[in-house]
């Protein structure tokens, strides 16, 4: 009885232990929450943004509008563009034109289109092809707190308006950890908690690594010669 008793014992210590040690979420890393750029003193680049396609499984306008705002912010950040600003009544009388919806797949063509006649040498067209919850875990322990991972995923392509060629594409993926005791996603770009929460720490990576490889293609492959060409 009294062995049975320390078997017990034994069993249940080494069980908590492995509930603690497999629900503590992953060392979240800053890497990509900051756009890190050699200085530059070249000639910006304008480029324009058409609202990315939402193709996560969230079907909400608020998801490709926020994340095309994102990366309006962090393209002037970078130093190297000019954004123009959008004109909606310009784009839905060549989205009319094209039979396409604001929603709809935007070729390289109409991006060009777009450029032009918003005065955008590029213009920024993509998808967020992931958004929202990719694991978690079960819930654990008195308070039932769990482990959530998000992740997001943008595939952009920055077209230039003058051949309709598409100068970079290139995909960005963000991922945050952490524990909590329920699960909510929040939409509301542009608030001041979004750019804390799990969700909110993953489209921001996201967006810094496709304007990170967006900026160092463009000095690469010296754009800006060109327009004075």
């Amino acid at each position: 009885m009294y062995r049975s008793g320390i078997l017990l014992a034994v069993m249940a210590s080494f069980f908590m232990g492995c509930a603690a040690t497999t629900t503590a979420p992953p060392p979240e890393t800053t890497a990509d929450l900051r756009l890190e750029l050699p200085p530059y003193n070249g000639q910006k680049t304008t480029v324009a943004v058409i609202d990315l396609r939402n193709q996560s499984e969230f079907d909400d306008p608020r998801i490709g509008r926020g994340v095309s705002n994102m990366l309006l912010t962090a393209l002037v950040n970078s130093g190297r563009f000019v954004v123009v600003e959008r004109n909606d009544q310009a784009l839905e009388k060549i989205f009319a034109e094209q039979k396409l919806g604001q929603t709809g797949a935007v070729t390289s063509q109409t991006a060009a289109k777009v450029g032009k006649m918003l005065g955008a040498r590029t213009v920024v067209v993509g998808e967020v092809s992931e958004f929202g919850i990719r694991k978690t875990s079960a819930f654990v322990g008195v308070g039932g707190a769990k482990t959530i991972t998000t992740r997001v995923v943008i595939d952009a392509r920055l077209v230039d308006s003058e051949t309709a060629g598409i100068i970079a594409g290139e995909t960005g993926i963000g991922a945050s950890s952490t524990q909590t005791r329920g699960v909510a996603l929040t939409f509301e770009f542009g608030t001041a908690g979004f750019d804390e929460t799990t969700i909110g720490i993953a489209t921001r990576k996201a967006v810094n690594q496709v304007v990170t490889k967006f900026a160092l293609n463009v000095e690469n492959d010296q754009i800006n010669k060109k327009e004075n060409k």
